[in-house]
């Protein structure tokens, strides 16, 4: 009961704060033709009959009511906006800029709910430990920030990118299929990473699992499928997409991991 009183506040306020100076102008208008017709009406069921003509009444009612008329669309305009920045707020990983898991389901999510098929890729940054283990959390952090520069740079305005957890990453984009492996291989080239802990370059690299969306799914389910296809992403050697195809994900034999070296590569 008390999250339905809650959703129907946030949709009346939603609904009630003006979004532009012509928008205030209208509500305006129309909150003091409402009042007006209530005044009447009160008078009308109170007294049976019109004391006023119905030009002193609006002449009335116009100065009476237009302070509170105006303190009120200021106040739930500011109230509106500042329930947008705490969304953004709650929905927004500080460190890399993009969107959380929390907000990347929900916007993911309401594009399932439009039946919009899309293809969800969980990506992740290869021997990240190894990297916070060697140069320490600083760098690590920088090679994070430098993964969102290159989730940014493949993908557009349409899709959604998201930091899920950790070194991990989401997205969610509306393309064919056909085109991923085309994203994949964009997607996991060397991302060099400057630092101050060394003279070259780190050699970041990138591991993806792909899962095409099915019709009736949800986003968790998807989520899973293309989970298990960057684990087999993994397996494989790293510094790759896998996309989960069929009804299942055959993992090739695991193969050594090239020579690892946190500055050359």
């Amino acid at each position: 009961m008390l999250t339905q009183s809650k959703l129907l506040a946030t949709r009346l306020i939603r609904a009630t704060a003006p979004k532009s100076r012509r928008d205030t102008i209208f509500k305006f208008c129309i909150f003091m033709v409402v009042i007006h017709l209530v005044s009447i009406t009160a008078e009308w069921l109170l007294t049976g009959h019109q004391h006023m003509t119905p030009g002193i009444r609006f002449l009335v009612t116009f100065f009476t009511a237009n302070p509170f008329v105006w303190l009120t669309l200021y106040t739930v305009r500011r109230s509106y906006r500042l329930h947008k920045q705490l969304l953004e707020l709650a929905s927004t990983d500080v460190l890399t800029g993009l969107i959380n898991r929390r907000g990347f389901i929900a916007e993911a999510q309401a594009r399932l709910a439009d039946n919009l098929q899309g293809v969800v890729l969980i990506v992740d940054a290869d021997h990240f430990k190894r990297i916070n283990d060697t140069f320490g959390h600083a760098v690590g952090d920088i090679c994070l920030r430098a993964v969102a520069d290159r989730l940014r740079d493949v993908t557009t305005s349409q899709d959604v990118v998201a930091r899920i957890g950790g070194e991990e990453f989401g997205i969610f984009v509306r393309r064919e299929s056909l085109a991923i492996p085309a994203l994949g291989q964009a997607l996991c080239a060397v991302i060099p990473v400057r630092h101050h802990a060394a003279t070259d370059p780190l050699h970041l690299t990138l591991s993806a699992g792909a899962a095409v969306t099915l019709q009736g799914e949800t986003l968790e389910q998807a989520m899973r499928r293309a989970d298990e296809a960057l684990y087999c992403a993994k397996q494989a050697g790293r510094a790759k997409l896998v996309t989960w195809v069929a009804d299942h994900v055959t993992c090739s034999q695991p193969r050594p991991d090239p020579l690892f070296n946190p500055v050359a590569g």
